[in-house]
């Protein structure tokens, strides 16, 4: 099982031993928790890719604790140093031309690399203290919504890396992810920062969202629009009465079994993934999500219900 360290100076030190030793090591992120390894130990990085199940083909994203660091790593365009003055440290990622130093492991074969730098304290010190970047994609299997708490890491993988840091996650949902070696730069992946946000510093185009579907133990429905809360609390008791056992996900509470996000978009977004763990522990036949018309979160929320998506 993961050591669980703290994140006190002697936890953190115990987790770039780690990291030096070819380990991994889970930490929290201001946006999910990541999983993180030497980014220019091969071995260390292709032992993500085995814990996590995920392909090859998938590129991992690369964090850094300086601004300096992304020099040495990839080729910096003028649009790179305008957003990382913007939004270094932060939930972005910009895709750039990779230097050689960068094993293809790492970009799945390409000549371009996936740089944040995260604007959270614990990983931002284990790049530090290694003296080298970090691999940071999400710490769980691939396919299942990411961990935003040290426990569902441990859920997920806790028999497969050596530590995990605990600590808190803000955003809960992960890193927008802008390519910048085409033109007009495109957005691969909505997330915690917006696309109008991005067109203040640079022009951008938003790439269609892949259609992949979270693993979830039950059916996922999403109500949204106006009457989303009316909705979702009508087709739960019409559920109900059929003798299902059903799982209401919403801003407050309208239905027997409600996790509660919370009213603000930044408690709703920070609760979202964690509240869909929580509703699978209820072994329900179905879970009913109250949706939000937000683009990070509409993204994350297609890929928890697919198609069952409507407008209410």
């Amino acid at each position: 099982m993961a050591k669980v360290l703290d994140g006190s100076t002697d936890g953190v030190k115990r987790a770039v031993e780690i990291l030096k030793e070819g380990g991994l090591v889970a930490f929290p992120t201001e946006t999910v928790y990541g999983l993180g390894c030497d980014a220019l130990d091969e071995n260390a990085v292709r032992r993500v890719f085995e814990v996590k199940k995920r392909p090859l083909s998938k590129p991992l994203i690369v964090g850094v604790s300086e601004i300096d660091e992304v020099y040495k790593i990839a080729e910096v365009t003028g649009e790179a140093e305008r957003l990382m003055k913007e939004f270094f440290p932060g939930p972005l990622t910009i895709v750039l031309r990779k230097k050689l130093v960068i094993p293809s492991i790492v970009t799945a074969g390409m000549n371009k690399v996936a740089v944040r730098m995260p604007d959270h304290e614990i990983p931002l010190k284990l790049a530090k203290k290694l003296g080298r970047p970090i691999v940071v994609p999400s710490a769980n299997k691939t396919g299942k919504p990411s961990p935003t708490t040290y426990k569902h890491v441990l859920e997920d993988l806790g028999n497969e890396i050596d530590a995990v840091i605990v600590g808190e996650c803000s955003f809960g949902i992960e890193s927008t992810i802008v390519d910048l070696t085409v033109r007009p730069a495109r957005v691969l992946r909505t997330g915690a920062v917006k696309v109008n946000e991005l067109r203040k510093s640079i022009d951008v185009v938003v790439e269609p969202q892949k259609d992949e579907i979270y693993t979830i133990s039950s059916p996922v429905y999403v109500f949204v629009g106006e009457r989303a809360e009316e909705r979702v609390r009508e087709f739960a008791e019409r559920m109900a009465e059929r003798g299902m056992k059903v799982a209401v996900i919403a801003r407050r509470k309208i239905f027997e079994n409600t996790i509660i996000l919370g009213e603000s978009i930044e408690k709703y977004s920070s609760k979202l993934f964690s509240a869909v763990r929580e509703a699978e522990l209820l072994r329900p036949d179905l879970i009913v999500i109250e949706g939000i018309e937000e683009e990070g979160i509409m993204d994350r929320l297609r890929r928890l219900a697919g198609e069952k998506i409507f407008r209410a």
